[in-house]
């Protein structure tokens, strides 16, 4: 089960965010979600909350039936730094 997401910072001009998802082994599934603006060019601050929580019960869904794939982030940094030593 997904314990909790966080929605990496973002400038108001930015049209989309990573999102990471954390699951009760503290691993992690991210993925990158539009943001919604208004006309002024605010972020729409409601549907964005929308959009989030759709997100989530899509990723939670996608869970149970194996589509997605937790991944736990320290294996992933150190795949990352010893591929860079390779270079």
């Amino acid at each position: 089960m997904i314990s909790t997401y966080i929605v990496a910072d973002f400038e108001s001009d930015d049209k989309t965010v990573e999102v990471t998802y954390i699951n009760e082994e503290n691993f992690e599934y991210k993925r990158t979600i539009n943001i919604p603006h208004l006309e002024d060019g605010l972020v729409d601050e409601d549907y964005f909350k929308e959009i989030l929580d759709g997100q989530l019960n899509g990723v939670i869904n996608k869970l149970k039936i194996g589509v997605v794939e937790f991944k736990n982030p320290d294996e992933v940094l150190v795949g990352i730094a010893s591929t860079q030593k390779n270079k």
